[in-house]
């Protein structure tokens, strides 16, 4: 398999212009100087209490809804990173540095944020989940004959 996916400008300029604009946003949400999920955080627990009663697990909270969407924010990391031509362990490595230097940042210079062990090991599982489907939609993608160098179809002798 390639290195780099053979993809038409066009769209390797859209899947760059998706990972800038991705990476913006991530960048935003990270360095928010607080919870971005205060403002709703007392519906949100309003809404297990009321599942709770309903008979969802007890065990099925908060907790694990936060956990799950660090998941789901780090999807798209390695998915764009590979697709964009990184090679899938440079992607997984880069989402565990990226969410660790988050996390980082979040610990040195926004008090009102709390850093987590647990949200760099959500970050990074996405990283790889992502990575290694990425790499499975490469394989399925038909090769491309190779044409010769001078660009011309070959000719029957």
């Amino acid at each position: 398999m390639p290195r780099t996916p053979s993809l038409r400008p066009g769209v390797r300029r859209a899947l760059a212009a998706a990972a800038v604009l991705y990476l913006a946003g991530v960048a935003l949400v990270v360095l928010w100087p607080s919870p971005v999920d205060r403002p709703e955080a007392g519906t949100i627990q309003a809404v297990f209490l009321w599942l709770h009663a309903q008979g969802l697990p007890r065990w099925l909270g908060y907790a694990q809804l936060e956990w799950t969407s660090n998941v789901a924010f780090f999807v798209p990391f390695g998915f764009l990173a590979v697709l964009l031509g990184a090679r899938p362990w440079a992607a997984v490595l880069a989402g565990v540095a990226a969410s660790a230097a988050a996390e980082t940042a979040q610990a040195l210079f926004l008090p009102e944020r709390t850093a987590s062990l647990m949200d760099i090991l959500a970050n990074s599982l996405a990283a790889l989940v992502e990575g290694a489907v990425a790499v499975l939609v490469q394989r399925r993608q038909p090769a491309s004959a190779p044409q010769p160098a001078s660009g011309r179809r070959p000719t029957a002798p």
